[in-house]
């Protein structure tokens, strides 16, 4: 982050110098940055928390009832139904609630755009047929941050706090550190005249 300040004032000009205040120049990166195996990782386990969200309160429920078929129908119920209203949100806008906190788009990776939600239902029935095990390619190989899961399926995972966003803005999560990791300088909101010289 580079900081410029405003232009000195001209030769003539008789009112008080004033302190500038530091206007930041951001760079849009223009490029595309895959998403470290880290926090794909760290993103699938907030996805699992809000997939499993409804059990704990379904389960205390259905103990208090007495109602066993509450854990036993309307959890495994609810759990489906998180996952599926997460896929159809992945497919249409290429996030999910652990993407979305991370800062990470899943996009086609021929074209980026939307991947649409039979790749991302593709993309999920692979990792869940293999256990998991689609994944250790990109743990494996550093220098290709894919999964057999997104070559099959032709999508990839792209970072969008470090690299271009094809989706939309550039996006700084506050759940991760900012690659710029100096102090901020904040201004007050209350606005404060210069000290008098003189």
């Amino acid at each position: 982050m580079s900081i410029r300040t405003a232009a000195p004032a001209r030769t003539g000009d008789h009112r008080p110098a004033v302190p500038s205040r530091p206007v930041v120049a951001t760079t849009i990166p223009t490029e595309f940055q895959s998403a470290s195996p880290g926090v794909r990782c760290a993103s699938f386990l907030l996805d699992l928390a809000a997939m499993m969200s409804p059990a704990l309160p379904l389960s205390v429920a259905g103990a208090v009832l007495g109602v066993a078929e509450v854990v036993y129908l309307v959890v495994p119920v609810a759990f489906v139904a998180v996952w599926l209203w997460m896929q159809i949100w992945q497919g249409l806008s290429g996030n999910t609630f652990g993407k979305a906190m991370l800062g990470l788009r899943l996009v086609r990776a021929d074209n980026p755009a939307p991947p649409g939600v039979p790749a991302t239902l593709l993309r999920s029935m692979i990792l869940i047929g293999t256990l998991g095990l689609a994944a250790v390619p990109m743990v494996l190989r550093p220098d290709d941050p894919t999964g057999l899961h997104d070559r099959v399926s032709g999508l990839i995972v792209l970072d969008v706090t470090v690299g271009a966003n094809p989706l939309g803005a550039q996006q700084q999560t506050t759940l991760r550190r900012s690659p710029e990791r100096g102090l901020n300088r904040v201004q007050s909101p209350i606005p404060v005249a210069a000290p008098r010289q003189g």
